[in-house]
């Protein structure tokens, strides 16, 4: 399994190297945008009927991570400048947003 083997936090970026070589880095701002909990994404609607929307304002250009914290073996939880911390990222979640110069031509194809 691939796991982090060192996570790095800056003004603009958050940068995953994994054990097995490969180095993500992600844009604070998409990594935010990208946050999967319930509040940022929608969840469905307990009583039925469509989805709840989610309960987040527009995300800051200048937002930022501050801390990280590993989460068992399968996920990354993420705190952010603009107050919020409570989306969990999974590794694989993680590695299918890496913004590496080679994992985005790979999209692109």
């Amino acid at each position: 399994m691939v796991r982090p083997r060192a996570v790095t936090l800056s003004e603009t970026h958050v940068g995953i190297e994994w054990n097995d070589g490969h180095k993500s880095i992600f844009a604070n701002k998409n990594l935010r945008e990208a946050c999967p909990c319930a509040l940022c994404q929608g969840e469905l609607n307990p009583l039925g009927g469509s989805r709840m929307l989610p309960m987040v304002p527009d995300v800051s250009a200048d937002v930022k991570a501050t801390q990280y914290q590993l989460v068992g073996l399968y996920a990354i939880a993420f705190a952010w400048s603009d107050g919020h911390s409570t989306g969990i990222y999974p590794y694989d979640y993680l590695q299918a947003r890496c913004e590496c110069d080679a994992c985005a031509s790979r999209r692109k194809k």
